[in-house]
């Protein structure tokens, strides 16, 4: 199936029927599901899903949302639907160990990633870092180690 890539993040309380009511209004505009995870934490009794799907050109997403807000506001969703190609403002945080941080900055140099890195936050002084190009991106030390 050809059309557009689309993120839905979600979580609300727990109770059933939510996994059944979600796919199935995806499958009403003919949502075809890429990719979907879903956590239930038992402390706070809240779930949790995260589901990439795609839609046909024929639909249109305005609708989807618009028709999603009453499904949303009946389990007490917060919840949001926004296209894959949309880029992420994103600040990494890193601690003494650099691997991370180098294989993100690898994703994210290569496409992989789709984010706009406008940040690095260490809670070590930049020095531990000698070896690893921040290129232009601004880092800065918060907090004692």
């Amino acid at each position: 199936m050809s059309g557009a890539n689309f993120l839905l993040t979600l979580s609300c309380p727990n109770q059933p029927g939510i996994v059944a009511r979600v796919t199935a209004e995806l499958y009403v505009y003919g949502g075809d599901i890429l990719e979907a995870h879903q956590y239930d934490d038992s402390e706070t009794k809240r779930f949790f899903t995260r589901i990439v799907f795609s839609l046909p050109p024929s639909s249109n997403v305005q609708d989807l949302i618009a028709s999603f807000a009453s499904i949303a506001k009946g389990y007490g969703m917060e919840w949001a639907i926004r296209s894959r190609e949309e880029r992420r403002k994103v600040v990494l945080m890193v601690s003494s160990f650099d691997h991370c941080l180098v294989d993100l900055l690898y994703r994210w140099r290569i496409g992989e990633l789709k984010m706009d890195v406008v940040g690095i936050i260490s809670n070590y002084p930049r020095e531990t870092y000698k070896d690893t190009d921040f290129g232009a991106v601004p880092a800065t030390q918060r907090g004692a180690r």
